[in-house]
């Protein structure tokens, strides 16, 4: 018998206006020109910060974007996760936390230009790639690719997105004035030898413009290695590739690279993705930092070079709230996102300033590097009040197997030789108890990586026995069984692959 556990994730949030009317907006233009952005016809750099409004409770959204522009910053760049806004195939929501539309609407209040990562992929340390669980449970279904179960869950997707974004457009008022296509496509595919990856990348452009138009910039992003494999449009007009990577002393390699890629004019230095920080996992020794000094470094090296546009990724990254935290596979091996997001930002999950390796204030050291060249920015908010709520006492408790009933959002019989995924069982993230009555019991449940997914409990009798994890299982791993007459092994899903793997897809 199979068990899906569920459990909800709690939001603190508080009430949005609903898609305010739009100022009118004659002349207003965001485009490239003579390999420069140029917004309302005057030369525009953009200083841009990533912000999720998916890891980031709606009551604290226009602190944190206040504290975006207090770094010295004039854009926002967000993310788009589909699967935040379509858990369950069909259901499309966007209220409360997932009001994309009262976050771009903030935005633009606050005089935030808007760089618009609207996937369908996202990578980003999120479950999947942002992309939603039930979509492995279609038959045949390739992701990231020319396929026609998955292209057809993606066209649905942007009818649903594109209409909250076109009233939010730069030329219309808003704030949007880029719209990413697909994230680092490169590192997966290669639209110079695939012409299935060729077409969906055309697709995804057919797409948005049909829906969008043509007054906004459509851009790519891939390291610079990859432009020829992640974007279609070499010498192309229509679409602006762009590059990431690494804090640096120079970039004037990349973005040589990326203006030799791009057609002749249409080619601003853009570094999308600039890795002030990085992701944790769990298992690691400590969690992911360098020294404020690199970061006010290579912030100032960017901000020195001419005309250079960048994203710092993260300006802020959040909290990964409930089971959105994604997972990697580095040297072959599966490693899970922790839940926090930190990112050792500038500006840290709580809204603080963070630290560097060596002790120093990471947000001081970006702020100035950047004010060094472009001046003073404005002054931070007041800091959000902290509240000590003291020692919590648990007084009750009550086992696990007695509250089975209660927790389960559905029960299967499973043919023993093809146990369901929780994605067959149309379950998106939590817990999938598996239980088997026998007899006979094996000595010992043999587990390898490929069939390990992810972190499984084993109780005989109701006694816990072990716990294997994908993670460690390497090349393979067991469990030894005492005699019993029944097995539950409890299933954790410790999140989906979001990047690393040859093939996006792991069904748990």
């Amino acid at each position: 018998m199979a068990l899906a556990l569920a459990a909800a994730a709690a939001w603190l949030v508080v009430a949005n206006a609903r898609t305010p009317s739009m100022r009118a907006a004659p002349h207003r233009s965001f485009l490239v020109r003579d390999d420069a952005f140029v917004k309302d016809g005057e030369a525009f750099v953009v200083r841009s910060g990533s912000v999720h409004y998916s890891r980031v409770p709606t009551a604290y959204w226009r602190d944190r974007l206040l504290r975006l522009q207090a770094l010295g910053l004039n854009t926002l760049t967000t993310y788009v996760p589909w699967n935040f806004h379509e858990e369950v195939e069909g259901n499309f929501t966007f209220d409360d936390n997932r009001d994309l539309g009262a976050f771009l609407d903030l935005a633009n209040e606050l005089g935030l230009v808007v760089l618009l990562r609207a996937g369908p992929y996202m990578c980003g340390e999120w479950d999947l790639g942002g992309f939603p669980a039930w979509l492995l449970a279609k038959e045949n279904v390739t992701l990231r690719t020319w396929n026609d179960p998955y292209i057809d869950a993606v066209e649905k997707w942007w009818a649903a997105l594109l209409p909250v974004v076109k009233p939010r457009l730069y030329s219309a008022g808003g704030g949007v004035a880029m719209i990413q296509l697909e994230n680092e496509f490169g590192d997966y595919a290669d639209c110079s030898q695939n012409e299935n990856d060729a077409k969906y990348m055309n697709h995804l452009y057919d797409v948005a413009a049909a829906a969008l138009g043509t007054d906004v910039v459509y851009t790519t992003v891939s390291p610079a290695r990859n432009l020829m494999k992640g974007s279609p449009w070499h010498n192309d007009l229509r679409v602006l590739a762009t590059v990431d990577g690494s804090l640096a002393d120079s970039y004037d390699a990349d973005f040589a690279a990326q203006k030799a890629f791009n057609a002749p004019g249409n080619s601003p230095k853009m570094w999308t993705e600039l890795w002030t920080g990085w992701f944790t996992h769990w298992l690691d020794e400590q969690a992911a930092n360098k020294t404020a000094k690199e970061y006010g470094d290579g912030v100032g090296a960017m901000a020195a070079t001419p005309n250079a546009s960048f994203s710092l990724y993260m300006a802020h990254g959040g909290t990964s709230f409930g089971y959105f935290s994604g997972a990697n596979i580095l040297d072959g091996a599966y490693v899970a996102d922790i839940t926090s997001y930190d990112y050792n930002a500038p500006i840290g999950e709580a809204g603080d300033h963070t630290t560097g390796a060596d002790g120093g204030d990471t947000f001081a050291a970006i702020r100035d590097a950047i004010a060094a060249v472009y001046g003073a920015p404005p002054a931070e908010p007041p800091a959000v009040a902290k509240t000590a709520y003291g020692s919590i006492h648990l007084e009750e408790k009550a086992a696990l197997f007695d509250q089975v009933d209660a927790l389960a959002t559905c029960s299967v019989r499973a043919d023993a030789a093809a146990w369901p995924t929780q994605e067959a069982l149309g379950q998106a993230h939590g817990f999938t108890l598996f239980t088997v009555q026998r007899e006979d019991l094996p000595e010992a449940l043999h587990f390898a990586p490929e069939t390990l997914h992810d972190r499984v409990q084993a109780f005989v009798d109701g006694a816990a026995v072990g716990v294997a994890f994908r993670g460690t299982c390497l090349p393979n791993c067991s469990l030894p069984l005492p005699r019993g007459g029944r097995l539950d092994l409890l299933l954790e899903n410790t999140g989906r692959v979001n990047y690393g793997s040859g093939e996006l897809f792991d069904p748990k």
